[in-house]
């Protein structure tokens, strides 16, 4: 009986996760731009040669910060290369710059979790530390606690939520051989898979 059921939750794994399961390749170690801006982060916005536009705001709940000779902006869920693009073209359309070199910048993350569950050590939130943008998924593990001695290390499923600019969300996940990763056996041994706040760890058991 037990074996059927494990063989039941492996084949759902991927349902519980989200729809979409895409097995990681080198092309999709790291996410760009993964980081995405969230309330209770501390930002800073500069123009170049232009210090009377600098900002510096904690993003409120809603998102939304002041920016000089433009007003309210909203930030939340975009990224930093996203919102750098955003503020360089409000500032041209609205002809108060011809070409304006923004910069954004980070200088205080909020409290930001991944969760782990299945065949690990401690399941429930992870804390990220606050200055990192992300963890390869092996370091990640190692520092929660690590593997049980039955897990299924070369199959963990992670799960994304991705924010699109048209408001659209959507899930993936993916399949992980972390125990390759460990090693150094994908392509080459700088290969890592970030993981990013809010993403979901699951962790099967190995089926004997």
């Amino acid at each position: 009986m037990r074996f059927v059921l494990l063989q039941i939750f492996v084949l759902l794994t991927p349902a519980l996760f989200g729809q979409k399961l895409i097995q990681a390749t080198s092309a999709t170690l790291k996410e760009e731009n993964g980081y995405r801006i969230r309330p209770g982060d501390k930002i800073s916005v500069s123009i170049l040669n232009e210090a009377d536009c600098n900002v510096r705001a904690l993003v409120p709940n809603d998102g939304i910060i002041r920016l000089a000779y433009v007003g309210e902006f909203k930030v939340v869920n975009l990224s930093i290369k996203n919102l750098e693009t955003l503020i360089t073209q409000e500032y041209i359309q609205k002809g108060i710059f011809l070409r304006p070199v923004v910069n954004v910048s980070i200088s205080e993350y909020s409290k930001r979790f991944v969760y782990l569950t299945g065949s690990v050590n401690k399941k429930g939130p992870f804390a990220l530390p606050p200055e990192v943008e992300a963890m390869n998924i092996v370091e990640l593990i190692s520092m929660s606690g690590g593997f049980t001695d039955i897990a299924r290390k070369n199959k963990v499923y992670v799960s994304r939520t991705y924010y699109q600019p048209n408001g659209k969300v959507e899930q993936k996940t993916f399949e992980v051989d972390v125990e390759s990763l460990a090693r150094g056996s994908i392509n080459n041994r700088n290969d890592k898979f970030w993981i990013y706040p809010e993403d979901q760890i699951n962790v099967p058991e190995r089926l004997f």
